[in-house]
């Protein structure tokens, strides 16, 4: 919920701990931006994250804007309601699926600076399809009830391989117990050994 990466960039909280920094630098291997929206920390909620673009919602402040924008992502600011983008969008540099309550012109906007086609779906009929969905260029983590139907749209989607699981301990909304790139992951501490397999088979990053 506080945390999103791609796999260059790590967006992460003003008051971030620094162990929790040295952590996103030696798993995640990216470097670490400092930044709130609309002086929240909840990054991970907010904001949708692919290596070609970010997605902020329409509280976010100039200077929040600005500093994305030096990084040289293609920044879109949202306008439609459900603009909590990172549990309505899951992006990867391939594809993505979004909210489908979200309106046709937004979505492609949103698809246009992201740089991939989003498909509107549902995943286990939950409309907030990013919190529900890890993704990445080499697979993803979804929602634990999702079914065979969702499972082939979004390998559609996505264009990657994936599977089904949880986090912590058993919840399903995956995308708030990991934060995951292509070099390494970042797992709430209630999180299985079962459940990392799950991931790490999930996202391609057995080795």
């Amino acid at each position: 919920m506080f945390i999103k990466t791609n796999d260059k960039y790590t967006v992460m909280p003003v008051d971030t701990m620094e162990k929790v920094e040295n952590l996103v630098r030696e798993r995640l291997k990216t470097e670490v931006i400092r930044l709130g929206v609309a002086d929240s920390n909840l990054l991970g909620v907010y904001i949708a994250l692919n290596s070609n673009g970010v997605i902020l919602p329409n509280v976010a402040r100039e200077p929040e804007i600005s500093a994305l924008k030096k990084l040289g992502l293609n920044v879109y600011v949202s306008k439609d309601n459900h603009n909590a983008n990172g549990n309505n969008i899951a992006a990867n540099d391939k594809g993505g699926i979004i909210n489908p309550y979200i309106g046709p012109e937004e979505a492609k906007a949103i698809s246009d600076a992201l740089g991939v086609e989003l498909v509107p779906m549902g995943i286990a009929g939950f409309t907030t399809v990013g919190s529900a969905c890890i993704a990445t260029n080499s697979g993803f983590l979804a929602h634990y009830k999702c079914g065979e139907e969702d499972l082939r749209m979004l390998k559609d989607a996505l264009k990657v391989d994936g599977s089904k699981g949880t986090m912590n301990t058993g919840t399903g909304f995956v995308a708030y117990g990991a934060v995951v790139n292509k070099n390494g992951y970042i797992v709430g501490e209630d999180t299985t050994a079962f459940e990392i397999g799950r991931l790490e088979e999930g996202l391609g990053l057995i080795r």
